[in-house]
């Protein structure tokens, strides 16, 4: 979130504040279970095409109400998952700030040994930033970019930093890097790309940049050791994108004839209307469009290639290569047209780049959200296991404004 009143609608909407006493943490313990807990074993499809109406599912709840928020999940090189969250909690003693000054988001993991079946309790990992994200390179390193508010009372540079978490081990120890200003560039604060990108080459990419505008695309050569911080880039015929930039909370992808694509989000005011439909001119981060642009040399210069998306409040994209072939595009529904949640499109992955019909065969992955909320969950990235299933980890709101973690296990078709 990037804007103050996102932050607002963020604090309102959470449902998981705790007051504790001095300047300790409570837990924060399980409420009781509602109607809107309740599972159900199949995911609906929206306007089914080539997918059956319903797909078969297994969902198991993580924690308590209010145990975490905006899910990740990774599968590591020993075959492990991990679900990966953040919770909110204020602390008396600090200024009675509803924006700044007496919070702490603590980082907590899931764990799984027999492929998302059972789970662990929550632990808390001594980790800073809130919306931690997983990437994993090809060696089985796992890296976590997140980003700590300035009001959070740990942060002891006055301003939102980012970090990057890198472990080597599976997820047991991290190291971290805050990602401060550098060099000339003395604004803060420093955002970053959600995921750490790995080419076919096995050049890391990371994306980077400062809310006064100026852009960096980061590379690596030893599996994120150090960084070459030398590429600035130029975005053609775009002057803003957002208060933040192009790299900050993009997705990348490489297209097989070897460009670089990056899935931005972007406010949905300072860019042409999708064909059929008036711009929202909410300002709440909620509001904002996923678009796609392109680099051709290697992420020097980057333009506007197309709009990702059929409508506006769509967000927190993740490609996954299906062991089929096709691609799979997860993403999240935060705000208009219920229900919203995390949902999912199919398609194709072109020479340039990738193609999805959100049209046609739309996997409601999650529907939990009631009417009325403000904002649907997050993250809700998808993984596949060797034997073929899927696998996402997401977050929604209940009825009480709790957010509560689902994993959902759910199989295709065959074939598909």
């Amino acid at each position: 979130m990037h804007y103050q009143q996102g932050r607002r609608d963020f604090l309102k909407t959470l449902g998981v504040v705790t007051l504790v006493t001095g300047m300790g943490l409570s837990a924060i313990q399980p409420g009781r279970a509602t109607a809107d807990d309740a599972a159900k074993d199949f995911l609906e499809v929206r306007n089914p095409k080539t997918l059956p109406s319903r797909l078969k599912a297994q969902r198991t709840f993580l924690g308590g109400p209010g145990d975490g928020y905006k899910a990740n999940v990774v599968r590591t090189a020993k075959g492990e998952l991990l679900v990966i969250a953040f919770y909110q909690v204020r602390v008396k003693g600090k200024p009675e700030d509803p924006l700044w000054g007496n919070l702490q988001e603590p980082v907590v993991v899931f764990r799984s040994q027999d492929d998302g079946r059972t789970w662990s309790e929550r632990e808390t990992l001594p980790l800073l930033g809130r919306e931690p994200y997983f990437s994993i390179i090809r060696n089985g390193t796992l890296f976590l970019t997140s980003s700590l508010w300035g009001g959070e009372i740990r942060n002891q540079y006055g301003d939102t930093v980012s970090y990057l978490h890198r472990s080597t081990d599976h997820g047991v120890s991290w190291e971290s890097t805050p990602m401060l200003p550098w060099g000339d560039l003395a604004a803060k604060p420093v955002w970053l790309s959600r995921n750490v990108f790995e080419l076919r080459d096995g050049t890391l990419i990371l994306g980077v940049c400062q809310e006064r505008g100026r852009h960096f695309l980061w590379r690596s050569a030893d599996g994120g050791k150090t960084w070459d911080r030398s590429i600035e880039c130029e975005l053609e015929g775009v002057k803003k994108l957002s208060e933040t930039g192009l790299m900050a909370e993009t997705v990348f992808w490489e297209a097989l004839n070897g460009d670089l694509l990056a899935i931005a989000r972007v406010d949905q005011r300072l860019f042409p209307p999708i064909p059929g439909t008036e711009i929202p001119q909410e300002s709440i981060d909620h509001a904002m469009r996923m678009v796609v642009f392109r680099s051709q040399d290697g992420g020097r210069r980057w333009k506007l290639d197309r709009p990702l998306g059929s409508f506006y409040g769509r967000m927190y994209p993740s490609v996954l290569r299906l062991a089929s072939g096709k691609l799979l595009l997860t993403f999240t529904v935060r705000i208009f047209r219920p229900p919203l949640g995390v949902q999912a499109v199919l398609g194709e992955e072109l020479k340039d780049g990738f193609q999805f019909d959100f049209a046609s065969d739309r996997i409601v992955i999650d529907d939990k959200t009631p009417i009325g909320q403000r904002s649907g969950g997050g993250f809700g990235p998808t993984i596949q296991l060797p034997d073929g299933t899927l696998v996402t980890a997401l977050s929604f709101r209940r009825a009480d404004n709790q957010p509560r973690l689902e994993v959902v296990r759910w199989w295709l078709p065959e074939g598909t």
